[in-house]
């Protein structure tokens, strides 16, 4: 087992080295050497000081570990929310430290602080929530991240350590996802596209793909669906090529995204990342079933909750509608091809109809009024070039193109 004499003599030596990698790992309150080290500590003196035991170390450094020593000690006491406090008392001599260190070997450091924070603040949360108390240390994460964000982004006396700014971003976005306050990621995902931030090329691979991930959700959220295409592409792309959980995760976003822009995932992809239960849905986009998306979309409504792309998939209802609207044409355009461009809204009605025959859930039959309705929703939406005369009942639809690509199509809801 790892004593505390040992861990100081460890800590010293990366200081001295420089030696970031080591002590990245020494400094992640989940890390089993320290974890052991303070532990020994503890049972050999109950009354063990951090303080102490600390004071072998440089100026500044000694502060701080002794506050990060005792999180640990608060952690294996089970006592979170004190864990969380001594965390954040901490974090303020590690912001001197890494702002007066005139090399960026801190930057890996930095990374196991913020991480750290979230960590603890999660498990502070779970101890006050057990107690039927307001769950108020993530929220407040949220305040200590900004403090790292700032000075990572300043970089002062060595702008290499503008590089520890992505993985502070990353945990921040990932941090207002759990708390869905989403709006606050704006200034992040802003700052980082600024001249001020350092070039995104030149954080490591992993931290692209999780910020790509993150971004493109973001787009989601925001209805940018070509944005998040790319990004969720560029995070695909990217992704470890044997990070198979990692690429699932992704897809399970660009999937549905996809979709919406018209493009369907091949069927080996779909069989290597588990993705069947979209094979229904495109189905349905294929032939314009609706009966089957309506269905799909009620059996799969738990799972798609929660993956967070329901409401995402129920945007692809317009396109099933779209394509069953597109067959009618070209059926009507062989009976009457002299008025092949004015397709009757009752035989969009009888094909709705027809769609909604025997379905559980439907109750009453389509409606003219309702017809009209989605027949203008999808013009709107410009899923259909033409226009409904309302006096004749019918819907008559552009001679070129009357069904314009997918990834032409409005979302906005104004």
């Amino acid at each position: 087992m790892s004593s505390i004499g040992g861990l100081v003599h460890s800590i010293n030596d990366c200081i001295n080295r420089r030696n970031s990698a080591r002590l990245r790992l020494l400094l992640q309150v989940n890390n089993s050497t320290t974890q052991e080290a303070v532990f020994a500590a503890r049972n050999a003196n109950p009354r063990w000081d951090p303080v102490a035991a600390a004071n072998r170390l440089p100026e500044g450094w000694a502060e701080f570990l002794a506050l990060f020593w005792a999180c640990i000690v608060a952690l294996q006491e089970g006592k979170r929310g004190e864990a969380y406090d001594k965390l954040v008392a901490a974090l303020q001599p590690f912001i001197k430290v890494f702002r007066e260190d005139s090399e960026d070997w801190v930057v890996p450091l930095m990374h196991s602080m913020v991480h750290n924070l979230r960590s603890v603040a999660q498990a502070a949360d779970q101890e006050l929530e057990a107690a039927g108390k307001p769950a108020t240390r993530l929220g407040d994460c949220g305040d200590q991240l900004r403090k790292c964000f700032a000075v990572a982004l300043q970089a002062p006396g060595n702008q290499g350590k503008r590089l520890a700014a992505l993985d502070v971003v990353n945990v921040s976005i990932k941090t207002y996802f759990k708390l869905n306050t989403l709006r606050l990621c704006k200034n992040l995902t802003r700052t980082v596209v600024s001249r001020q931030f350092a070039p995104f090329e030149l954080f490591p691979v992993s931290q692209r793909v999780t910020y790509k991930f993150y971004v493109g959700r973001l787009a989601v959220f925001d209805e940018n669906f070509q944005e998040a295409r790319e990004s969720l592409e560029y995070a695909l792309q990217h992704c470890h090529r044997g990070a198979v959980r990692n690429k699932a995760k992704i897809l399970k976003y660009l999937v549905p995204v996809q979709l919406l822009l018209g493009r369907f995932p091949s069927a080996a992809l779909v069989q290597q990342y588990q993705l069947q239960q979209y094979q229904p849905l495109m189905q349905a986009m294929r032939t314009g079933d609706m009966r089957l998306f309506d269905t799909t979309m009620d059996v799969q409504q738990f799972t798609f909750i929660q993956e967070g792309t329901y409401l995402l998939l129920e945007k692809l209802r317009l396109a099933v509608l779209r394509r069953l609207l597109k067959q009618v044409h070209a059926v009507h355009a062989v009976a009457e091809p002299g008025k092949a461009t004015q397709i009757p809204l009752d035989w969009v009605l009888a094909a709705l109809r027809c769609q909604t025959a025997a379905a559980p859930q439907q109750e009453e039959e389509m409606t003219m009024d309702e017809v009209e309705c989605v027949c203008a929703n999808l013009i709107y939406r410009k899923y259909v070039r033409g226009y409904i005369s309302h006096k004749n009942k019918v819907m008559v639809v552009a001679k070129s193109e009357p069904f314009p690509p997918l990834a032409s199509i409005s979302f906005a809801d104004g």
